[in-house]
């Protein structure tokens, strides 16, 4: 890549020198789906499943919410028909999801005929913090030394971690034919203050922007788009 970049540069340099104008322009670059989007055009998104593996989990119960945006994201693509939430919660009725369902292909796909879909989108998450005490060094001016002394800081840093394993089960052929994982993080610093404050207020808004990068970079992956890519035009 630093080989082309350089590249790029030279030429550059060549036709500036030769009295030439360069104009920098973007233009959008269709990106195919990396699934056969006319073999899967129906889904169907059961609730996530909670990873309890590991002493770090949170208790917080996520699985509906992060179906429902999955749902309302595949759902904006033209390519893509997506089962409703209240016709899904209709036909699971009398089920239960969970790891030992997840791990059934035979359930899967006779609930995957159920809802009459090329593939059936599911999955598991883990949602934990991890808190790590800090130091931060700088200096600051001293009065009576007339100088810059070092001084430092103790500060405890909280990261929030969502690890979301995304599956699609091909109903007809019986077959996983997408399993991939997702993780995003978002750190905090907080003095002693905040950071007791911070144990008992909700982190709503972060859980919630780190669901959405999550299914974005997943339906991106599955979806028909646009990307810009940035050309030069020499005039």
């Amino acid at each position: 890549m630093n080989a082309r970049v350089a590249l790029i540069l030279a030429f550059l340099t060549i036709f500036c020198s030769c009295g030439r104008s360069i104009t920098r322009v973007t233009i959008p670059i269709q990106v195919e789906s990396e699934i056969d989007a006319d073999r899967f055009s129906s889904f169907a998104v059961l609730p996530f499943v909670k990873d309890n593996a590991g002493d770090m989990s949170d208790s917080i119960d996520i699985g509906n919410d992060i179906a429902s945006t999955m749902r309302r994201r595949i759902g904006k693509h033209k390519n893509y028909n997506v089962v409703g939430s209240q016709e899904t919660n209709r036909l699971i009725t009398g089920e239960t999801i969970d790891s030992e369902f997840l791990a059934n292909m035979g359930q899967l796909t006779r609930l995957g005929g159920h809802f009459e879909v090329d593939g059936l989108i599911t999955g598991s998450y883990r949602y934990y913090t991890i808190n790590q005490p800090k130091t931060y060094y700088g200096e600051h001016y001293s009065p009576t030394r007339r100088q810059y002394v070092m001084d430092y800081q103790d500060y405890i840093q909280r990261m929030y971690i969502l690890a979301l394993r995304v599956m699609i089960v091909d109903v007809d052929s019986e077959e996983i034919m997408w399993d991939e994982k997702y993780e995003r993080t978002a750190v905090e610093n907080h003095a002693l203050g905040s950071f007791l404050v911070s144990q008992i207020t909700p982190r709503d808004t972060i859980l919630k922007s780190l669901t959405k990068q999550a299914v974005s970079e997943f339906t991106r992956q599955i979806a028909p788009h646009y990307e810009t890519e940035v050309r030069f035009l020499v005039k």
